[in-house]
């Protein structure tokens, strides 16, 4: 997805984050999303657990979800001016398929989330982790607008996550498809956009101490309107990694990617990358990755040479409790010819039990984007300015049923007028998950 600078509309996101369990509730990571297996005969109670209550079938267990949403939204093609506002109604019907040794990790119901991160840690820091599984999803979102039907649509979002651990090594591989009708923040309108993300990842353990990583990935982002332009995306990052303690690991890599877009010559870059991971007691984890970025476009145009960088810090005081922060900075082609922009942003949340069943969620972020020329035709010089503020409540009417009542502002100010809009959506959603 484009998190940095493609708005979706708040419905689709709540149906993509229906894919982290509710009685989690996470639209971002908590140091107790991968839970650390008890010991062995209480796992195997897990396990008998688990297989009682999913539907299994030959040896696959399946998870069915669905989730009903029902918004206002002020400004649904997100102009200037002329704002369009409608009310909107999504079903969104699911099933998520899971193979594999996960039981004692997930004893309830699982999602692809929860196996990402089962992939964003190494399988071989703890023996008793699930060693090998694969998970499928695939959820349709079906959207009928109430007094504009002609913008009905059905968006569609796929996934595939699989894990497989040797002596020393450990692979997997990563896939995300999605065709959705979404606001678009670079175009200025409400546009369907087709991508495919896929990541391969190994790792190998020279030592409990030392490990090296060798990681590709392919991304295809492409517009249904021919008139805005798409890319791929070729990418290598490899690592060195060393565990200096419980507390502390740290990486050194590098990473070396080719870009083709659609209307313009493709583009190479090179970066070279520090990592370091801290925890504290459970409470604090800090994930920091930043380096620096050399990218050729061609076509004389001049190189340049920009910070990258991802930072996600997670505090977790309490149990009922959690905070987190977001920095991230990075390039991508435009949807505009000739163009590429870099995006500089940041977010800090929070999510807090309140009753005993009654979850908050707020979460407010800022993203500076510029547009710089990499073609002849390019138009540099655009710069936008987009400001979030999400409020979320969810009610967990028992293991099965979650209530959700959501409100988000969204504000663009760009140097192009036409570019700058406000957007206000409010609106309630009902989950069920097996």
């Amino acid at each position: 997805m484009k998190p940095l600078t493609n708005l979706t509309t708040f419905s689709t996101t709540l149906i993509l984050s229906s894919l982290v369990p509710c009685a989690r509730g996470a639209d971002y990571p908590t140091p107790g999303d991968v839970v650390v297996p008890p010991e062995t005969a209480a796992g195997e109670a897990l396990d008998l657990s688990s297989r009682e209550g999913s539907l299994r079938i030959a040896g696959l267990d399946f998870f069915p979800h669905a989730s009903s949403t029902a918004l206002y939204d002020d400004n649904l093609l997100i102009s200037h001016t002329n704002k369009l506002a409608v009310n909107e109604l999504t079903f969104s019907p699911g099933l998520t398929i899971v193979g594999g040794d996960v039981a004692t990790a997930f004893p309830g119901s699982v999602s692809l989330g929860q196996l990402r991160n089962l992939l964003d840690n190494s399988l071989l820091d703890d023996a008793s982790k699930p060693q090998r599984f694969i998970g499928i999803d695939y959820t349709p979102a079906l959207n009928l607008f109430v007094d504009h039907n002609h913008y009905n649509n059905v968006d569609e979002f796929a996934g595939l996550i699989a894990g497989y651990t040797f002596a020393r090594l450990t692979i997997g591989v990563d896939q995300d498809f999605k065709n959705e009708a979404e606001k678009n923040n670079l175009v200025g309108d409400r546009v369907t956009i087709w991508s495919y993300d896929t990541h391969l990842r190994s790792r190998y353990e020279f030592t409990d101490r030392t490990s090296v990583e060798m990681n590709g990935n392919y991304l295809k982002f492409e517009y249904d309107d021919q008139v805005f332009q798409g890319y791929q995306e070729f990418r290598n990052d490899d690592w060195l990694n060393r565990n200096f303690n419980d507390k502390l690991s740290a990486g050194l890599g590098a990473a070396f990617g080719y870009v083709i877009p659609e209307g313009n010559s493709s583009q190479t870059y090179q970066q070279a990358l520090g990592r370091a991971v801290y925890k504290i007691s459970g409470k604090i984890n800090l994930i920091a990755k930043g380096g620096v970025e050399l990218r050729e476009y061609g076509q004389g145009q001049t190189d340049t040479v920009h910070p990258a960088f991802d930072v996600l810090g997670l505090y977790q005081p309490w149990e009922t409790t959690t905070f987190s922060l977001k920095a991230y900075g990075r390039e991508e082609p435009s949807p505009s010819a000739g163009a590429d922009y870099t995006t500089y942003g940041a977010s800090a949340g929070a999510r807090q039990l309140l009753f005993n069943c009654l979850y908050a969620d707020v979460n407010a972020g800022y993203n500076d984007v510029n547009f710089i020329s990499t073609g002849p035709s390019g138009g540099a010089g655009r710069t936008d300015n987009f400001y979030f503020a999400r409020l979320r409540f969810d009610y967990q009417l028992n293991a099965h049923w979650t209530a959700s009542l959501f409100y988000t502002h969204n504000q663009n100010t760009s140097t192009t007028s036409e570019f700058s809009y406000a957007n206000n959506i409010v609106g309630a959603r009902l989950y069920w998950q097996f």
